[in-house]
């Protein structure tokens, strides 16, 4: 059965994990790395909760032995569907190259899709060396970690990134060390060497500045001299981090501040005294955020508006938000019982981007609450397959 509630320390070689689990663990060499994880999947098995491997193909059966070795009733666990061993292929890899916006999504819906099974952390361990194949960049390998340490701050799941020492240069380790809370250094758990960026740092003004002015003026009114002046950083210090306008909006777009949904979908979730109202609770809520967000609307509808053109790089970040928003209506529909989902889900969405723009025109958050009327109205239309599990 899975674990529902987490509890208890999470041990990990030698050492308790803090809250913040994004885990750097540089091992000298496979065997290393088996006699150390292999033993942490064990843990998250024998807790009833749920662990991914993340591997390379050529090495899947030494993670097997390594598991076996730890006392894993490895093909029990796959066949409940406890444990799960993946290639670089289906995580990182998926369309045969390195996508950084598909890695991090995919390891979000993997989270969500073990908590909306019942299991209160998913123990994940990633062999990292996928980087070191022929067309991977490093850039991509470190936007890759930062933004799914973002992604971490909100999840109490465990995820180790694992790196041999051996493989990777010294440059990328440093870099890869500053963008995790912990590290396993010589077998033993250990704060990360070099510090995680914070508020002062240059590259977060960039980014505030930036959260203030395309919410203030929007994306194409907001100028590369305004944004530096307003960070009071060099010009040289912006382009070394953001090469060019477009990839901050980009960095905008993801940075964890802009992505309403998880605040709105949260509160409606926590508020909601059955699972039948977190539909209607999630209008209730937007309601509440363009309240106080001065009625600026969505950040992400507005950008698509202004860009035009499909072939900016922030296109393909919106469309993603905008599924992950209608993917959250889907999860909630096939929750609650009922058929075809994912039109159902379309509907939401549709029902809910209407209300945002008639919001942002009059200024009143009452199309919202209209809209949670009209979804609660749906809600008791739809036929369900049965009435939602207890």
């Amino acid at each position: 059965m899975p674990s529902l509630h987490a509890s208890g320390a999470i041990r990990l070689a030698g050492g308790d994990l803090p809250d913040q689990r994004h885990v750097c663990g540089l091992f000298r060499d496979a065997s290393e790395a088996h006699r150390t994880l292999g033993p942490f999947i064990a843990d998250g098995l024998e807790r009833g909760e749920r662990a991914i491997e993340i591997v390379d193909p050529r090495q899947w059966s030494d993670h097997l032995e390594a598991l076996v070795q730890a006392g894993v009733d490895v093909p029990a666990a796959l066949a409940a569907g406890r444990l799960a061993i993946l290639t670089w292929d289906e995580a990182f890899l998926r369309a045969g190259h390195f996508d950084v916006t598909a890695a991090v999504t995919f390891m979000r819906e993997t989270l969500e899709r073990a908590r909306a099974e019942g299991y209160a952390l998913t123990w994940i361990v990633a062999n990292m060396d996928w980087a070191l194949l022929d067309g991977a960049r490093s850039s991509d390998l470190l936007a890759y970690e930062a933004h799914l340490d973002e992604l971490l701050q909100r999840y109490p799941d465990p995820v180790v990134c694992a790196y041999d020492l051996g493989r990777h240069s010294a440059g990328t380790i440093v870099d890869v060390l500053a963008l995790h809370a912990v590290a396993i250094v010589g077998g033993v758990l250990r704060p990360a060497q070099a510090p995680v960026p914070g508020p002062g740092t240059a590259r977060e003004r960039i980014m505030e500045a930036a959260a203030r002015h395309f919410h203030d003026q929007g994306v194409v009114a907001s100028g590369v001299d305004a944004l530096i002046a307003t960070a009071g950083v060099a010009k040289a210090t912006f382009y070394r981090h953001f090469p060019s306008k477009d990839d901050l909006v980009v960095a905008w777009l993801r940075d964890p501040r802009t992505r309403w949904i998880d605040s709105v979908s949260a509160e409606a979730t926590a508020q909601a005294s059955s699972d039948m109202e977190v539909i209607p609770r999630f209008y209730e809520s937007v309601a509440a955020w363009l309240e106080s967000d001065g009625f600026r609307g969505c950040p992400y509808l507005n950008t698509a508006m202004e860009i035009g053109s499909q072939d900016h790089p922030a296109c393909r970040v919106i469309l993603e938000y905008l599924q992950e928003v209608e993917d959250w209506f889907r999860r909630r529909l096939d929750a609650l019982g009922y058929d075809e989902t994912a039109e159902k889900a379309a509907q939401l969405q549709a029902l809910t981007a209407g209300s945002l723009a008639l919001a942002v025109a009059r200024r009143s958050s009452e199309t919202a609450q209209a809209a949670g009327r009209a979804a609660a109205m749906l809600l008791q239309t739809w036929p369900r397959r049965a009435p939602p599990a207890a």
